[in-house]
């Protein structure tokens, strides 16, 4: 199983009190062979996140788990995609959607993803599954 990893999801992971932190990690723990792919977008998003929250210390060691982790597969966007991810932007302008979201819209489309392992509704309200 191969899905896109959300910065909802990995927040919820890294964080004890969010409000989705036991089914998020019952969802890594249930699918131990499960890849996850993000992109340099989600993890800066993630960094970003945790260090306002916790400490650049906290960050670090958080995005250096991401990095180091043979679960999780970076992938970096190209001009294409983020082109893609701006046509999207547009196309859904009745929506408050990032470029880090349409991003990863754009890339789930290439690599022929429909599930996201998120708690960020915006993927379902634009025609993906999300799991957990």
């Amino acid at each position: 199983m191969k899905l896109l990893v959300d910065t909802s999801a990995l927040l919820a992971l890294t964080f004890r009190d969010d409000r989705n932190h036991r089914p998020a990690v019952a969802f890594v723990r249930a699918h131990p062979q499960a890849r996850l792919v993000l992109t340099e977008l989600i993890l800066s998003e993630v960094a970003t996140r945790v260090r306002a929250r916790a400490g650049a210390d906290r960050a670090v060691g958080v995005a250096r788990s991401l990095l180091d982790s043979r679960r999780y597969e970076l992938l970096f966007v190209d001009p294409d995609v983020v082109r893609g991810a701006l046509d999207r932007m547009a196309r859904f302008a009745d929506k408050r959607l990032s470029l880090t979201d349409c991003a990863s819209f754009e890339l789930m489309e290439r690599l022929g993803l429909d599930s996201a392992f998120a708690f960020d509704t915006d993927f379902r309200d634009c025609g993906y599954l999300m799991v957990p």
